[in-house]
């Protein structure tokens, strides 16, 4: 019996290892980050190749590679081909390794809720794979505390966290105003 699992966890070991060697590259990294920074999102490969700045012809490689190796999911509607990640243990496995910056921010986002005052953590725009902008709302806040958590995760991580800290009447005739961007996400709420 003890054999047996010895096997398996060997097999699981080695099918994790050939799927990360035939992964490692930049180009390959930086397209496989948009698949799961957008988990559910469905992409043309133009629309890959412009947002990595990748060359088509070069992204259509990787996503057939991705595609064969079934990270990577291809969906047909009519003649038009699209691309969405696939939800399998293949990319449960990557995700947990290529989402070291998320594992950044979601440090920053723990530490910071446990300060005094700040109600509410706030996504401003879409988190980079080297930084993320945050809008922390709240009266009072500790600037100084908050500058020294960022520059811990810029050096933990060489991740650079933007802070913005609004009152909660700031924040609401701002919104009233439209002056973010579509893309917000609250990363926390007290």
């Amino acid at each position: 019996m003890e054999n047996y699992i010895y096997q398996l966890c060997v097999g699981w070991i080695m099918h994790d290892e050939n799927l990360l060697g035939n992964l490692f590259d930049t180009k390959s990294l930086k397209i496989l980050r948009l698949f799961l920074d957008d988990k559910d999102e469905e992409f043309y490969l133009r629309e890959i190749s412009k947002d990595v700045d990748v060359p088509v012809a070069t992204t259509f490689r990787i996503v057939k590679r991705l595609v064969e190796l079934k990270v990577v999911e291809q969906v047909m509607i009519k003649k038009f081909k699209l691309y969405k990640l696939a939800d399998n243990d293949n990319t449960l496995f990557l995700e947990g390794i290529l989402k070291e910056k998320k594992r950044a921010l979601e440090e920053f986002v723990n530490s910071a809720k446990n300060m005094d005052f700040i109600d509410e953590i706030i996504l401003h725009g879409k988190e980079t794979e080297k930084r993320a902008s945050v809008l922390l709302i709240g009266e009072n806040i500790d600037a100084g505390g908050v500058k020294r958590l960022c520059a811990e995760i810029k050096e933990k991580h060489n991740f650079i966290v933007s802070i913005l800290s609004l009152g909660r009447d700031q924040f609401e005739q701002m919104k009233g105003m439209e002056l973010f961007p579509k893309v917000k996400k609250s990363l926390y709420r007290r």
